[in-house]
């Protein structure tokens, strides 16, 4: 049975949502790493023990994971962590997992695919309207 408070959100889940806030606001305004610049933050899932947080990212221009933004976001860990204390009322911290987000990539390969599907579909239509 899932512990839900009376707003139907589990702590975590809005812990979650407060983290991401956070964190997207820092990489976008204060975090100086260029290799950080194009990062943006799709989704955090907080354990349910607040211990641990994964926080999921894609990167703006590119369509493939760069290591390059992995070792930044590594390196920033520290400052963001700071500032996380600073900026949200929490007794620990989560430890930062950073992770590329794959769905989104996954989401433009099936995005291409029918798109091809639909113009394989309109040539065979044609065919067929010509027999």
């Amino acid at each position: 049975m899932s512990r839900r408070s009376k707003r139907g959100f589990r702590r975590s889940d809005r812990v979650g949502q407060q983290l991401h806030e956070v964190i997207a606001t820092l990489l976008l305004t204060e975090v100086d790493d260029p290799r950080v610049q194009q990062v943006q933050v799709t989704d955090v899932e907080v354990t349910p023990d607040l211990q641990h947080a994964h926080v999921y990212y894609v990167l703006l221009d590119q369509r493939e994971e760069d290591l390059g933004v992995q070792e930044g976001l590594e390196r920033s860990e520290g400052y963001i962590k700071h500032e996380l204390s600073n900026r949200l009322e929490l007794r620990y911290v989560p430890e930062l997992h950073f992770k590329y987000d794959e769905s989104v990539e996954r989401g433009r390969r099936m995005d291409e695919l029918l798109s091809n599907l639909d113009t394989g579909a309109g040539n065979l239509d044609s065919d067929n309207q010509e027999e």
